[in-house]
């Protein structure tokens, strides 16, 4: 037991001494922090979602003919991850910037579309046409995922039309359609 307790204070004291000078413990000021009330934490949380990940993901799937798959990852911030992959003017992977306001107003135009009351899959069965896939970080920081080929609601398709004009005049903006 004495071995044990000996290994073990060695162990601390050859630790510390590894450390780097400014890892080393300093004594702070104790501070009063001031608790956030439940309002402030919602409010923050759906103006935010998650500064992580994208806060939206706009993906074109393939069809067996010449139709454009890409998808595009947006950020709050405006960084827009864009990956060309079939049928598109630019392929590969590219790093694309939008206002930030765009992205707030894109997820406003979801809020008020209701896209947490979409199906998560539109489809007639054929397996030839291609989909539109949007997914979106939600306010409390899971990810609601819809797929539509086909038979979507008007609701749906104002919106996914919504995306796509403002996805192509990006697209256009950054020389990636031609």
């Amino acid at each position: 037991m004495r071995l044990l307790s000996l290994l073990l204070l060695l162990g601390f004291f050859s630790f510390s001494f590894v450390l780097p000078a400014n890892a080393q413990y300093a004594p702070t000021k104790k501070v009063k922090v001031k608790k956030a009330s439940k309002k402030t934490v919602a409010t923050t949380k759906a103006a935010m979602p998650t500064a992580a990940g994208p806060v939206l993901t706009f993906e074109r799937t393939p069809c067996y003919g010449f139709c454009p798959a890409y998808i595009m990852e947006v950020y709050a911030d405006g960084r827009v991850a864009y990956e060309g992959r079939h049928s598109v003017p630019m392929m590969g992977k590219h790093e694309l910037k939008m206002p930030a306001a765009a992205v707030a107003d894109m997820l406003r135009q979801a809020r008020e579309a209701r896209f947490e009351t979409f199906e998560k899959n539109y489809s007639s069965g054929a397996t030839d046409l291609p989909s539109t896939i949007v997914t979106i970080r939600q306010p409390d920081g899971t990810l609601k995922k819809v797929t539509v080929e086909a038979n979507a609601p008007e609701n749906v398709k104002s919106y996914f039309t919504y995306l796509t004009t403002q996805f192509d005049q990006l697209a256009q903006v950054n020389g990636l359609e031609k």
